[in-house]
Order: structure tokens, then C-alpha cells, then sequence
């Protein structure tokens, strides 16, 4: 198969124009229908992020926070029982914050505390 023929009408057809193929050559009837077509397309995508989003994210945080409250109640309840394995949690040294024995995001209800 022989492509020759098709680049040479391609190449015909591109020597004919005079306007240059790349965005700085557009009309202004062209630049503004581009940015009404631009200023549509992100109006409609603002409309998604204020009236479907974030109501969700909303709903899903009630959802999610009732779920964990129980969870954190059922700790309470029941805490965790922690064995004494020496190869866990090595403590070498203080940490810089805090009385030095508690990691930075400690939970009492689920981490053990060490003296």
C-alpha cells in the first residue's frame, strides 16, 4: 500500500490557506465563541461542586460521624486487650512532645498506656 498519494493531498490542500493552523491565528469571532463555549462548560461544572458535591460530602460526613460515635462507644465499653510482646512498640528514647512516653497521636481508647 502506497500512502504518497494521501500526503500529497494533504500537503496540497495546507499550501492553498493562508491563515496559519495554531491558536494565535484565530479570528475574534473565534476566540469569543471559545470562550463562551469554555465560560458554559465551567459554569456547569461549578453547579456539580455546589449542588451535588458538597451536599454529599455533608451527608455522607452525618452518615460516617453516627457510625463512628458508636464505635467509640463500643471502645469505651470494651477496651482493647493489649499483650505484652516485647518486640512491640520499642521505645528507645523520649519522643520531643508531650511527657515524652506517648506517641503525637495517642488514643487512650486504643493504645496502651505505659509507664
Amino acid at each position: 500500500m502506497n500512502f504518497m498519494p494521501i500526503r500529497r493531498v494533504a500537503a496540497a490542500s495546507f499550501r492553498g490557506t493562508s491563515k496559519r493552523l495554531y491558536s494565535s491565528a484565530l479570528s475574534k469571532a473565534e476566540i469569543e465563541a471559545t470562550k463562551a463555549e469554555a465560560s458554559v462548560g465551567s459554569d456547569t461544572w461549578k453547579k456539580i461542586s455546589i449542588y451535588l458535591t458538597i451536599p454529599l460530602c455533608m451527608t455522607f460526613g452525618v452518615v460516617l460521624m453516627k457510625d463512628e460515635m458508636e464505635h467509640i462507644h463500643h471502645l469505651g465499653e470494651h477496651p482493647a486487650v493489649h499483650e505484652p510482646f516485647e518486640y512491640l512498640r520499642v521505645h528507645r528514647k523520649d519522643f520531643p512532645f508531650g511527657d515524652g512516653k506517648r506517641t503525637l497521636f495517642f488514643n487512650p481508647l486504643v493504645n496502651e498506656v505505659r509507664e
